[in-house]
């Protein structure tokens, strides 16, 4: 595995955990896909972080993940749009060297946690040139009226339009094919916000594979050893999403 770090921007960059091709004698391309972590759009959470990406990886995924713009780079101006922007040029960068990087370009899929969540499921239902295949949504924020933020005083901006990021109202029948999970006495980000998304994919026929765990921290990540900061956080019945994840990503793969 080599890992190697792209600039986008002044505040943004993403890192690139890239596989040797085990098939010497073809030319081998690898699915992808770019993580979102969370952070509540204030910092990036590192247990989202490389440890997911090397979960994904080691079940045969190349893995971009997006240190997108968030206010603790001394940020002071409304950025989430432009947090668009980098995933889009996260897309660019594959696509332009997806040859080089051994990826199918076609198999290029976009997961998010939390806040991750919100931007990696905004993205998933905007006009862009390039398109996920599928998103995996962890724990996310679909909108900041359903519990998080407790108020707007959150962010260091101000957000005129506060519809504008109600990500479950932008669903239609173009959005991507998602997997989506949460537990239910999340107190950080109320399970609400994944329960309405999917009443939306719903109404929209948009496929999607939920799963809904009976208690749980805020963040719990991969729910192991590997991601838990006290033993509240290691939960072998809700670390089985990983495993449910990967199934359902093949089963993308193969459509």
């Amino acid at each position: 595995m080599n890992k190697s770090t792209f600039s986008l921007n002044d505040t943004a960059w993403v890192d690139f955990y890239q596989l040797q091709n085990p098939r010497q004698n073809e030319n081998y391309t690898f699915p992808a896909i770019i993580i979102c972590p969370g952070g509540g759009y204030q910092h990036i959470s590192k247990r989202e972080s490389d440890p997911l990406a090397l979960a994904f990886l080691a079940q045969g995924y190349q893995v971009l993940l997006l240190n997108y713009t968030v206010m603790n780079k001394g940020t002071n101006y409304n950025f989430l749009s432009q947090n668009l922007e980098e995933v889009q040029a996260v897309f660019s960068l594959i696509h332009q060297n997806h040859k080089e990087w051994q990826i199918n370009p076609e198999q290029v899929f976009l997961l998010g946690c939390s806040a991750g969540g919100h931007l990696a499921a905004w993205y998933g239902n905007s006009e862009q040139i390039h398109r996920p295949k599928g998103v995996i949504l962890c724990y996310p924020v679909t909108s900041f009226t359903f519990g998080w933020p407790s108020d707007l005083s959150h962010f260091n901006f101000e957000i005129e339009n506060i519809s504008e990021y109600n990500i479950s109202e932008k669903v239609t029948s173009s959005t991507p094919p998602t997997f989506i999970w949460h537990t239910a006495d999340d107190e950080g980000v109320p399970i609400y916000n994944s329960l309405k998304y999917c009443d939306r994919l719903s109404k929209h026929q948009v496929p999607f594979e939920a799963h809904f765990f009976e208690s749980g921290p805020h963040g719990v990540s991969l729910a192991n050893r590997t991601t838990a900061p006290s033993d509240a956080y290691c939960l072998p019945s809700v670390h089985r999403w990983v495993s449910w994840a990967s199934d359902w990503l093949e089963r993308q793969i193969k459509n």
